[in-house]
This record gives structure tokens, sequence and C-alpha cells, in this order.
């Protein structure tokens, strides 16, 4: 039967269908947005199938100008006020070696009478650019285990589609399709095990981002 390849407009994943599915909707297994297929196919021929080509996510379309890679990381840097917290306290001790230095060129040498008085120093914290970095690669690693969650609950919607399209065949192929199913749904669990073992990382690293709130019903 001819089939024919359709990609979706959110993500770019390719998908194979045949001319039954013409003009139908179905949700992307990657992404979950809604795939209109075209009314009208290239050759015209009937009979309904379709197949997702590859589960993984495929990259979106290239632009023709893309943003340098340094001017990215600043713009999603999700830590700035942790940076400044770091920042102020060499902002400070300049201020005052500034000022010491403006009042030397003034005043000339100080009396033995009246001595200048010394600010005390203000010493910065030696472990504030480790937790930062720390807390960055958390946070990488949470949005790692989201993108393998969706993937793995994609993989469990596609595998009961076909559990239920096996309903109508023999008994061996409804065993073989509940049992895909079944490893769709341990791979699920095992995924959210580890997003909630990454989340907790970073929850206790300080990250205050809930990206709970972002999951798809998973």
């Amino acid at each position: 039967m001819e089939s024919y390849k359709h990609s979706c407009p959110c993500c770019g994943q390719h998908i194979e269908y045949t001319a039954g599915y013409c003009g139908k909707q179905m949700q992307c297994p990657i992404c979950g947005q809604t795939v209109t297929f075209p009314a009208i196919p290239p050759g015209g021929r009937s009979g309904p199938s379709l197949r997702v080509k590859s589960l993984e996510a495929r990259p979106g379309r290239t632009w023709a100008w893309k943003m340098p890679a340094a001017l990215v990381f600043l713009r999603d840097f999700r830590h700035w006020k942790v940076v400044a917290q770091c920042a102020v306290p060499f902002l400070i001790l300049g201020a005052l070696l500034a000022g010491a230095a403006y009042v030397k060129n003034k005043l000339g040498a100080p009396s033995a009478v009246s001595p200048v008085s010394v600010a005390p120093a203000v010493q910065a914290d030696p472990q504030a650019w480790q937790k930062m970095t720390d807390l960055n690669k958390a946070d990488q690693a949470v949005r790692d285990r989201m993108k393998d969650l969706a993937a793995a609950h994609a993989y469990l919607s596609l595998m009961e589609q076909n559990n239920r399209k096996s309903q109508t065949c023999e008994s061996s192929q409804r065993k073989g399709a509940e049992e895909a199913m079944q490893r769709a749904q341990n791979t699920v669990s095992a995924a959210r095990q580890q997003f909630d073992a990454a989340m907790a990382s970073y929850q206790k690293l300080g990250g205050a981002v809930d990206y709970r709130s972002q999951l798809q019903d998973y």
C-alpha cells in the first residue's frame, strides 16, 4: 500500500500515513500537538494505515539567522539572583578601595595625631560559585528528565493504540500487544521516578522553578 509522509508543524516529527488518513487528525506522539493530514494525497489510494517513523524528536525548522550560543545562554540563564548575591561583596569592597584612594589623593598622607580609620574588608563566600554551578547542573538534569518522560509517555500512547487495534486479531497478536503496552507503562514509571529524583536534588540546592507544573499530565 502506498504511503506518504507528513511532518508535525510544531516539533518536525515525521509521521508516515496512507490515503485512508487524509483529512484526519491525530496527536503528535512526541510533542502532543494536533497534526492534520492533507485532504488530498499525491497518489489517491485508500486504506487506513499510520506509522510513526521515529520516536526521537527531530530538530525544528532552521532559521536563516541564529542567536550566538553565548547570548542564548545569557538569555536562558535562570540564576541571576545567585550571581548578584556573589557580586555584591566585591562591589562593596571595590567602592571602599576607591573611596580610600580618593581621600589619600586629596588630603595627602594621614597625620600621626589623627590616623585615618580603615574600613573592615568584606569577604565573599568562597562556596557561592560552586553552589551556582551545582544548581545549574541540577536544573539541566531536571529538564533532561522531562524530555525522557515526554518520550516515554508518547511511546505508551502508541502502544495503547496498537493494543486497541489488536483486540480483533488472533490471541497471539493480542498477547504481544498487551506485553508491549506493559513494557511501555514500566518505561513511563521509571522515567517518572528519575524526574522526581532530579527534581528533589534541584530543590535541595535551592532551585525555585516549579517544573512539575509544566508536565502534561504524565
